[in-house]
């Protein structure tokens, strides 16, 4: 039977694997993935697979002949694998560079090596092109902080532990996307060792967050949960002490919403967001987390990433209206919340408003909307629309570096 050649990667997968004879668990298992990523990546859900797994599950299906999978949807590589940064292999080499045992030579100064961590993370909130800005950063503060974690002379090594993991941790955010996948899961999975090594339930939680995050974006959503019902174990008895600890829990509780909501599961989803928001309404009003975003406007933040998730355009868009962008404490997340909203009006089909918004996300942030799989998606969207909102898509996809 000849396929309509519009028809989504998700519906053509599902009709070569039943043409297989295979259950959806079947081929999951034999891509590594859970049954749940294969049924959303099937329903459109999800993005489409990239390229490598692409031909993976072409070669589990027999498939000779790519175009089968994809018919008429252009793959630019960009979408698939992500346009890198130009330093991205001065802060790899920083990465990779790390003492293999105890460093050598004199001890650095943890005192020098807070002041970079703390300019590198406020950079990290403050700038729009915040990937450009801490590529001259990081790789002298990965380095500083790795031998300072394995110097025999260090001076609070447990301080410097922790220091170390949020380097990791910042190091991931600059990676995202970049279509270095190998680097995303080395700096995530050494920053949750290091932080579980100095023994601070804080750092952990902040690492293990970041590794949540780098689950959740590969389909791993079985991992992302455990990972998230630990680190909720390992914080509840502690998190009234601080309200760094307290930000912490909820953040993990975000991220067992949003985790859920991906999974189309409703209920368990705003579950999550009601005890979420119990403990981020009660953090001081001018508390924010560089690292997470923790904060009272984490509420409002996550729901429109929760609601989007689940479909609910007007639940996203309600929970917009309760958050003016310009509130927004950081910049890069002023230019996610635009995104997430621009996400809402897509699930409409408003192509004039994803394209406005789209636009505020680059003007806002432009390093986060060029480095933001969604917004590729929906500026290619634009771009194959409808005539009037063609031309604004053609100017997005120049905008954030893609080929319209």
């Amino acid at each position: 039977m000849a396929l309509d050649p519009a028809l989504p990667i998700g519906r053509r997968i599902q009709y070569y694997r039943v043409r297989s004879g295979k259950s959806r668990s079947v081929l999951a298992g034999l891509l590594g993935r859970s049954a749940s990523w294969l049924k959303q990546i099937e329903n459109g859900v999800m993005l489409p697979p990239r390229l490598p797994m692409l031909m993976k599950i072409a070669q589990h299906l027999e498939i000779d002949d790519l175009s089968q999978l994809t018919g008429d949807v252009s793959m630019p590589r960009e979408l698939y694998s992500g346009v890198e940064h130009s330093a991205l292999a001065s802060v790899r080499r920083a990465v990779d560079g790390a003492p293999l045992g105890a460093a050598g030579g004199p001890a650095p100064n943890l005192d020098h090596i807070a002041v970079q961590l703390a300019t590198a993370w406020q950079t990290r909130m403050t700038r729009g092109d915040h990937r450009t800005a801490l590529a001259e950063l990081l790789p002298p503060l990965v380095s500083s902080a790795s031998v300072a974690a394995s110097h025999p002379a260090c001076a609070d090594r447990r301080r410097a532990e922790v220091m170390y993991a949020s380097a990791l941790n910042l190091t991931q955010m600059y990676a995202a996307f970049q279509g270095d996948g190998n680097l995303v899961w080395r700096v995530a999975e050494r920053a949750l060792a290091t932080a579980r090594a100095s023994g601070d339930p804080a750092a952990v939680a902040q690492a293990c967050w970041f590794l949540v995050e780098a689950f959740r974006k590969s389909g791993q959503w079985d991992s992302a949960q455990s990972l998230t019902e630990d680190a909720l174990r390992l914080l509840d008895p502690v998190r009234t002490e601080s309200p760094e600890l307290a930000s912490a829990w909820a953040d993990m509780a975000f991220h067992a919403a949003i985790t859920h909501a991906v999974a189309g599961e409703q209920g368990d989803a705003w579950r999550w967001v009601d005890r979420a928001s119990v403990v981020s309404a009660a953090l001081p009003a001018d508390f924010w987390s560089p690292s997470t975003s923790g904060s009272r406007q984490a509420v409002a933040l996550h729901s429109v990433t929760v609601a989007v998730e689940l479909r609910q355009a007007g639940t996203a868009l309600r929970w917009a209206r309760r958050l003016p962008t310009a509130d927004v404490k950081a910049v890069p997340r002023r230019g996610r919340h635009l995104i997430e909203v621009a996400r809402a009006h897509a699930l409409r089909g408003d192509g004039e408003r994803v394209a406005e918004l789209l636009a505020g996300a680059v003007a806002v942030a432009p390093e986060t909307a060029r480095w933001n799989a969604e917004t590729r998606a929906m500026v290619r969207t634009l771009v194959n629309g409808p005539p009037a909102v063609q031309q604004s898509g053609r100017r997005l996809a120049d905008a954030i570096g893609m080929a319209a």
